[in-house]
Parts: C-alpha cells; structure tokens; sequence
C-alpha cells in the first residue's frame, strides 16, 4: 500500500492501456506511457482533465495545472511485482 497527498482528482486506479504506474523518489506515483519518443512517456491522469503532460502535475498545490485543485490522502494498493522505481 502506498500512501501519499496529491490532488484528489489524480487517477491512479485505471488500468490505462500502454501505462505502469511508477514512483518518483518523494514516493508518489505519476504513469509510464508506452510511446514513442515524439510523446510525453511520464504523465498523470485526471478525471477532471484528461492526460498531464508532467509527472510531477498536481502532486502538490504549487503544482497544480487548475483551480480545481483539492488535496487529498492517496492510499494505492500496487502489487511490487507491478510497480517499477
């Protein structure tokens, strides 16, 4: 289990199609896309405004891409086996 604050609207629960979810070293988690290099590969996902184009995006209130903006406790069950670092 993986516990962290972030914006509330941040989707980690998806599966999306040709993504990982990975961890950044302050232990929150962004998506790896399966992209070619023309792409953003490390995005977020919001269920308010689709697809971030930054790992770090909404992670924090500095980093917030919208007013809408609500910090939230985070608590994501990822198997080890599938989280990369």
């Amino acid at each position: 289990m993986i516990e962290f604050k972030a914006c509330k609207y941040l989707d980690f629960e998806d599966n999306y199609v040709g993504c990982k979810r990975q961890m950044l070293g302050d232990g929150k988690l962004f998506w790896m896309r399966d992209v070619s290099i023309d792409y953003p590969a490390m995005v977020q996902f919001c269920s308010k405004r689709g697809r971030l184009n930054n790992p770090e995006s909404c992670l924090c209130e500095s980093a917030a891409q919208c007013s809408d903006y609500e910090d939230f406790t985070h608590l994501i069950d990822v198997p080890d086996d599938e989280l990369e670092t």
